[in-house]
């Protein structure tokens, strides 16, 4: 299996989450998805983005990884923060009482998406990582 990886960071701040989507597009070009499905992952991107963007750094700054690995058969959107991670059930902080009805729903969102979900700590205990797996159109399972 032949894979390539795209990686990029930017400033856990909501401005960057276009860059994110962007380059999402320009690697999905590249995979020939159709429109619907492209749209699909960048929803699940800016989900797993901005959950780093609004919890991992509690406003402070800090950086979000975004790493894209195209394999023969699927992509695996990575996403990586540094910030004060998750609880034992994949949660990220308690949203508070004034946030609109439908935070909290990005990991379910995600979850509709994906084929594939996996939310865990970072490699050295620190922060968050998420890993989103498409499987491609016509592959084998």
């Amino acid at each position: 299996m032949s894979e390539s990886v795209v990686r990029l960071s930017f400033p856990a701040r909501p401005d960057y989450l276009l860059l994110a989507r962007l380059a999402l597009s320009g690697v999905a070009r590249q995979l020939r998805l159709e429109d619907e499905e492209v749209a699909d992952l960048k929803l699940a991107v800016t989900e797993a983005c901005g959950n780093a963007v609004r919890h991992a750094y509690g406003g402070e700054p800090g950086p979000v990884g975004l790493a894209f690995v195209v394999g023969d058969d699927r992509l695996v959107m990575i996403v990586e923060d540094q910030g004060v991670g998750i609880d034992a059930n994949g949660a990220a902080r308690p949203v508070p009482a004034t946030a609109p009805l439908e935070s909290g729903m990005g990991m379910t969102i995600i979850g509709t998406i994906v084929d594939e979900l996996e939310v865990g700590r970072g490699a050295d205990g620190r922060g968050t990582v998420v890993r989103m797996t498409k499987h491609l159109s016509g592959a084998a399972s």
